[in-house]
This record gives structure tokens, sequence and C-alpha cells, in this order.
């Protein structure tokens, strides 16, 4: 898996750029650490993409909270949403699980 530091230095970019782009309803952020999927909750893992190990580092905004939420996903849930490709994404019902996780996770931690 990649380094850390990495991830965080690329969820911050994320969120900086977003933060710019979004006039005003991104005003803070929030990293998932949990060591289990949010999607299936089972350990995450590496993926394959192009022969090489990767993670699949994504994000959600949580607009009730102006929160951007990030997140990794094990290999086998990461896969199932990016199947169709990026110019054909779907709606899944593993969506649905992602954001209920990341939501109640986000208000456990931060106290909401």
């Amino acid at each position: 898996m990649s380094n850390n530091n990495e991830i965080v230095a690329l969820f911050d970019d994320l969120y900086h750029r977003l933060k710019m782009q979004s006039g005003g309803a991104i005003r803070s952020r929030w990293f998932h650490t949990e060591d289990d999927c949010p999607g299936c909750g089972k350990k995450l893992t590496a993926m394959k993409f192009e022969g090489k190990n990767a993670i699949s580092l994504n994000t959600f905004i949580f607009r009730e909270h102006g929160v951007l939420i990030g997140y990794l996903l094990c290999g086998k849930c990461a896969k199932q949403l990016f199947k169709k490709g990026a110019d054909n994404i779907e709606h899944l019902p593993l969506h649905d699980a992602i954001e209920k996780t990341l939501k109640a996770s986000f208000l456990k931690k931060s106290g909401h």
C-alpha cells in the first residue's frame, strides 16, 4: 500500500481544490481512518491497476455539515464502483452503504 503521507497529501490537495470551487459549501475536511472498508466492512486491501498495486482514495461531501470526507475502499468495492468506467458512473446500492457508514463514523468521531 501507499505511504500514509502520500495519501494525506493527495487528500489535502483535493480538499483545497474543491474548497476553492465549492463557493463555501465545503468548510472542513475529515478522513475516515478505520481499517475496515466503509463499503463492505472487510479489511482494506490493495487492488491491481495497470499491473501494479493501487489503493482507491475517494471523497464524499457530507453537505449537511459542509465537510469533505476522504476514505479508502478495499479492492473489491473499488473494482465494483469503477467497473463501468469513469464515463458511465451509475449509482449503486454500494454508494448508499458507503455514505451511511461515513456519515455515522463522522458524527460519532466528531461529537455531533
